[in-house]
């Protein structure tokens, strides 16, 4: 059997359409190497350390109570903000124990007493004690006061607190410093009951952090 020479425009559409499904496979290949990027760039997950996210997209957080939202570690300059209120009983003629109301990020925990100063039994006189305590593993520096009141500012070495005592109602607040890190706590103690048999503290206030 004798084969012809194929004619040119036979040899051009054959080689057209060995192109069209090189380059077919080609995309199929990419697209499968680059499926979920965007412009080239993939994603990492929310809870990604940012030295692994540098360069890329980042997910929104996908539960809790910041679902769909990018958290604020991987934002520049934005400070992270959270809210607190917590409300106590007042245990006659006993302490109470402090309790976690909120905290200063990786800089420390704050906590709360409520207490009773009122030496009778059955009389309630609340006060409150706030406290921050170092739990960053260096020195930090603090500045705390009570309402309009001298602040305090002093260096707080690791592990040890730094109180403030409030009879009465008033506002608080700290600042903390450590590196980059800058901490304002802003809060309100409001003492209800006082002389009656049954007393309570609330505890409300803010907290924002920032970092370089």
């Amino acid at each position: 059997m004798k084969f012809s020479r194929p004619s040119p425009s036979m040899a051009i559409a054959a080689t057209a359409l060995f192109v069209s499904l090189g380059g077919t496979s080609l995309a199929a290949v990419n697209y499968a190497a680059n499926a979920g990027a965007v412009d080239g760039k993939s994603a990492v997950s929310a809870h990604t350390l940012t030295t692994h996210a540098a360069g890329k997209l980042v997910a929104t957080n996908a539960a809790g109570p910041d679902k769909g939202r990018i958290p604020g570690k991987f934002l520049a300059g934005v400070p992270r903000t959270q809210t607190f209120g917590r409300a106590f009983s007042v245990n006659d003629n006993a302490p109470g124990a402090p309790q976690t109301i909120g905290s200063a990020g990786a800089l420390g925990p704050l906590t709360a007493t409520c207490n009773d100063q009122a030496p009778a039994a059955g009389v309630e006189d609340p006060t409150s004690t706030l406290s921050f305590d170092n739990a960053s593993g260096a020195t930090v520096n603090v500045s705390h006061r009570v309402g309009v009141n001298a602040a305090v500012v002093a260096p707080l070495a690791p592990q040890a607190a730094a109180t403030l005592t409030i009879s009465g109602s008033n506002t608080f607040e700290y600042q903390i410093q450590s590196g980059s890190t800058d901490v304002l706590v802003d809060g309100v103690v409001r003492q209800d009951g006082r002389g009656a048999p049954s007393a309570t503290c609330l505890v409300y206030g803010t907290v924002m952090e920032i970092s370089g």
